[in-house]
């Protein structure tokens, strides 16, 4: 839930009911800097176990997000108010009085929490989500989606419908990086201090007990004699 979306918006085209193709002829800007085009506005409906589906209107399918984002000010503009409160986000509607819980705090964000509600979207019936299939393939130690679709055949107990994966699985990738080889250093230093080596690292998620965030080391390249030195701020490195 975002204070400062223009817009509902969501990358995931699966969530909607339905949607049509539409040219905005504008841009989303994001806090990375980054610049997303809008390609289609649509609904997407959460169906509750009890009580009417919590329904969401003019969501934009923006490409290139990397998170589902509900516009408070879009909520206020449909005649709602927002509230929060208590690690609670509540929706009040100002011509029916009625009051219902949408969102809880997790962190520092609070995120749209309709009680006992799925995305009711409009698939065929038996078909999985693509996040059904980055669950499995995770619960089950990175298991290749061929074996998945055989494991689907000769078990009980996984969803039924197709559990491939349309995005990459990042950690499978870097899990198949190759280190390339160091080249040999074309010079070498003949004396001490002739060449030294320097790198700073940090800021460590943690601080020292001297509340020490960074450190800057040198090594001389003759010797290999090392140095380091701890730092508060970055800007001591100088």
């Amino acid at each position: 839930m975002d204070s400062g979306a223009s817009f509902h918006m969501t990358r995931d085209r699966d969530l909607f009911s339905d949607l049509e193709e539409k040219d905005f002829g504008v841009h989303i800007e994001m806090g990375d800097d980054g610049r997303y085009s809008a390609t289609d506005i649509g609904t997407i409906s959460f169906k509750r176990e009890s009580g009417k589906p919590f329904i969401l209107k003019e969501v934009m399918h923006v490409l290139g997000l990397k998170k589902n984002l509900i516009s408070v000010a879009m909520l206020e503009d449909k005649g709602y108010d927002v509230v929060f409160s208590k690690g609670k986000a509540f929706l009040f509607c100002k011509t029916t009085s009625e009051t219902q819980k949408i969102g809880v705090r997790v962190k520092n964000l609070y995120q749209l929490h309709v009680d006992g509600c799925a995305t009711m979207v409009g698939k065929a019936e038996g078909l999985v989500s693509r996040d059904d299939g980055k669950l499995w393939h995770r619960r089950l130690g990175k298991l290749h989606h061929g074996a998945l679709k055989i494991l689907q055949q000769i078990t009980i107990g996984l969803p039924k419908g197709t559990l491939a994966q349309l995005d990459q699985c990042k950690g499978c990738t870097l899990g198949k990086f190759v280190k390339a080889t160091f080249h040999e250093k074309d010079s070498h230093a003949m004396t001490i201090l002739e060449i030294i080596h320097t790198d700073m690292c940090g800021p460590f998620s943690v601080a020292s007990i001297a509340k020490h965030m960074y450190y800057v080391i040198f090594v001389d390249d003759f010797s290999r004699k090392c140095w380091i030195f701890f730092m508060q701020k970055k800007s001591e490195t100088y």
